[in-house]
């Protein structure tokens, strides 16, 4: 089980530095996405916070919710509670579109992010804080990674704290609020 961990922690740093280098894509404005209600399937890495490199807790797991299915409450998620950040992959076909919150059922007070994919590539999304607040913007497909659209309402702490996950469009008009 632990090597399980292993190997998905060195996908995580891999994914890391091409990000970093650009490799991932080129992040510009775009309009609002074609939504669409296809469901896919969602793998959220909850990984350790560093501090003076050492790590503060044990913190290291993933938490797949089953395909389609929103979820209101993520403490069932055995380390939901513990310190880290949350890094994601998205299957599924062009126009999935998914929301992860900062709250329990969907509150939009500690921030969310509306992702629609461009493309039927998996995505890969290293760092969630680093996208743009309150605007779309588009994020080219690159060798690791599929394009994507993505709507970020920024609050303190997002990446350490989602706790809701809602598949499909909730919000009317063109920009989720």
């Amino acid at each position: 089980m632990k090597y399980k961990y292993i190997a998905v922690v060195g996908l995580i740093l891999f994914l890391a530095g091409c990000q970093s280098s650009g490799e991932l894509g080129k992040i510009t404005e775009a309009g609002p996405p074609q939504v669409s209600e296809q469901r896919g399937s969602l793998v959220l890495y909850k990984e350790p916070l560093f501090n003076s490199g050492r790590r503060q807790s044990v913190c290291d797991g993933l938490y797949r919710p089953e395909a389609g299915k929103d979820v209101p409450d993520m403490r069932n998620f055995p380390y939901y509670a513990c310190e880290g950040r949350y890094t994601l992959t998205l299957s599924g076909n062009k126009g999935t579109t998914l929301s992860l919150f900062g709250k329990f059922k969907y509150q939009k007070e500690n921030g969310f992010m509306v992702i629609v994919k461009n493309d039927n590539r998996k995505i890969w999304v290293i760092n969630l804080n680093s996208i743009p607040s309150g605007r779309w913007v588009s994020v080219e497909a690159g060798s690791q990674t599929g394009g994507y659209e993505v709507f970020f309402r920024k609050a303190s702490g997002f990446d350490q704290s989602i706790s809701s996950v809602k598949w499909g469009q909730w919000w009317q008009g063109d920009t989720p609020e």
